[in-house]
């Protein structure tokens, strides 16, 4: 099973958003994960990077205006 730890902006612990992640959906601006235990977090953006063998993610979010 390959799972992944997605951060926020870059890779730092403080940044990490959701652990486990099984499931990235990207759709109409809005970035979707959801965990191995069906979780789902949703956060306004785009996925920058995706490192599916070193098992990370890193999502950008929409600036505010």
């Amino acid at each position: 099973m390959c799972l992944s730890t997605v951060y926020k902006n870059e890779k730092k612990p403080e940044n990490q958003m959701m652990q486990n992640v099984m499931l990235i959906e990207c759709k109409d601006g809005v970035v979707k994960l959801t965990d191995i235990m069906g979780r789902e977090m949703e956060i306004e953006g785009e996925v920058a990077l995706a490192d599916l063998t070193g098992g990370m993610a890193i999502v950008r979010p929409r600036a505010t205006a």
